[in-house]
């Protein structure tokens, strides 16, 4: 970790677009305290709108677990995970990517 900074890693998949997932790193400036979703809504608001992830105003109460995805090889929800370094973000699921790190959800059979 630099002064001050961490590298986050980003996983990127647009299916509409790509045909190979990719990484992408982003320089953040690193605050005590900070969860892997402040680290996403930095990128997303000073450094790239075109991410896609799970945000809402009832995050960081870890309640939904919509933001479930993996933070470091290790799943989470993004919302409770503190940042102590550099990062790498995925989502859960490689194979149900609708972009980035939102993933398409499992629906639950009608009864």
């Amino acid at each position: 970790m630099t002064a001050g900074k961490i590298t986050a890693r980003v996983f990127r998949l647009d299916p509409s677009v790509d045909k190979e997932s990719r990484y992408q790193d982003y320089e953040v400036p690193f605050e005590q305290g900070m969860s892997a979703m402040d680290v996403l809504d930095y990128i997303y608001q000073n450094l790239d709108s075109t991410l896609a992830y799970y945000d809402h105003a009832g995050c960081a109460l870890g309640i939904c677990a919509r933001c479930t995805g993996r933070i470091n090889g290790k799943a989470g929800l993004f919302c409770q995970v503190p940042v102590e370094g550099d990062l790498t973000l995925e989502p859960i699921s490689s194979s149900r990517v609708l972009k980035d790190l939102v993933c398409e959800k499992k629906q639950m059979p009608s009864v």
